[in-house]
């Protein structure tokens, strides 16, 4: 729905505005119900994710295994074939090693960090953007989280992700509240 119709809705107040503010409403704290659950069993949201990765990497694999030979007269046949398998092949063991893939996620995004922050960091400093100490505070965070991460790996790989996973969805879901709130503000039939 185009964002002129949405505000449209909303600002028509109505049913259909109720309706939507509703399901807004809903999808909010059922999203800050499942990021408080994935906090609180970390591991388990953990090897979830990692499986749900799995899955779509698997199924991309197979897709574009499926489309290689689709286009299989393109001069970049042969890199494109092998991009799939390496994509299945990839999703396959994170399903049948979810342990071991949590790891290496996590470790991967450790050293993520660390460099995304030391660009950040560097290139804030460098341009002195209006506010530009909030995104440097940014990159040291970033490079810190980073370091933690590696120096506690691979004890941290059982449980990063899913902590991960639960604050983003708590932030989510706060942030749809916030959406229907400030919905209600906006129509005077909610008043």
């Amino acid at each position: 729905m185009p964002s002129q119709t949405m505000t449209a809705v909303f600002e028509t107040g109505g049913d259909s505005a109720r309706g939507y503010r509703r399901w807004v409403i809903f999808a909010g704290i059922t999203s800050l119900v499942l990021g408080v659950a994935a906090v609180i069993y970390n591991g388990t949201a953990t090897i979830a994710s990692v499986v749900l990765f799995g899955w779509l990497l698997m199924f991309a694999g197979a897709l574009q295994i499926v489309h290689a030979f689709q286009v299989r007269t393109w001069s970049g046949f042969f890199l494109y074939l092998l991009d799939g398998i390496v994509r299945a092949t990839v999703g396959t063991l994170t399903l049948v090693y979810p342990g071991s893939g949590a790891q290496a996620l996590t470790l991967v995004l450790s050293f993520y960090f660390i460099v995304a922050g030391i660009f950040r960091t560097i290139g804030s400093i460098s341009l002195q953007f209006p506010s530009w100490g909030w995104s440097v505070a940014s990159g040291l965070l970033s490079v810190a989280l980073g370091t933690m991460l590696a120096l506690h790996w691979p004890a941290s790989g059982q449980w990063f992700i899913g902590l991960a996973v639960g604050i983003d969805l708590i932030m989510y879901g706060w942030a749809l509240l916030m959406f229907a709130l400030a919905v209600r503000k906006l129509t005077p039939s909610y008043a």
